[in-house]
């Protein structure tokens, strides 16, 4: 899979243990381990390949002017 410039699952294996979700909009949060990402992506799937299964209305409604703010704050320290 080429990987485009994306951040992968393996940039940040051994860097993180979990990978927190957080919403600025909804203050919804959540953490997921990277070994469970791994085992269900791939080591080498881009991390836009991971889709939160939190039920968020911004996101199911696809609304382009009031999309879902989901981040993952921890990122930005290892990549």
């Amino acid at each position: 899979m080429p990987r485009d410039g994306a951040i992968t699952f393996r940039d940040i294996a051994g860097k993180l243990d979990v990978l927190r979700v957080e919403c600025d909009k909804s203050a919804d949060a959540g953490a997921i381990e990277i070994d469970r990402l791994i085992e269900r992506y791939g080591i080498d799937a881009k991390l836009s390949d991971f889709k939160p299964d939190a039920d968020c209305p911004r996101k199911i409604a696809r609304n382009p002017y009031d999309a879902c703010g989901a981040r993952c704050p921890d990122l930005s320290k290892v990549v």
